[in-house]
């Protein structure tokens, strides 16, 4: 017997320790997404759902050494554990493309992408 679990569009997962911002891009427990929740460090309920699917595009932070022009190919930097799209993407290739740029990064390091690898 088939069933519909879900629309396949989140996925819920339990982010590690420390601080995830609503609507920034992450890899946690293997998937890349953005976290349809907020959670502070200190919080001890560490349930989230990230929104998985690539048909969306988000406004999200961007290091600050990563160029983001608009068609630029984003990729996780080396390691494993979890990733936050402010501190850990890189225009370096290290593997799989995650996130493309769709419109270029402003002043404050924000553009808007696409995530594509997830």
């Amino acid at each position: 017997m088939g069933q519909l679990k879900t629309d396949g569009r989140a996925v819920d997962v339990v982010a590690p320790a420390g601080t995830i911002n609503f609507g920034e891009l992450y890899r946690i427990d293997g998937w890349t997404g953005f976290a349809l929740d907020a959670i502070a460090a200190g919080d001890t309920i560490r349930k989230l759902a990230l929104e998985v699917s690539s048909e969306r595009i988000w406004y999200v932070t961007l290091p600050a050494g990563v160029t983001g022009a608009r068609g630029d190919r984003l990729y996780w930097t080396a390691g494993a554990g979890l990733k936050s799209g402010a501190a850990d993407l890189t225009g370096t290739v290290t593997g799989s493309v995650v996130a493309i740029v769709e419109e270029a990064k402003d002043g404050s390091n924000v553009a808007a992408v696409r995530a594509v690898n997830i």
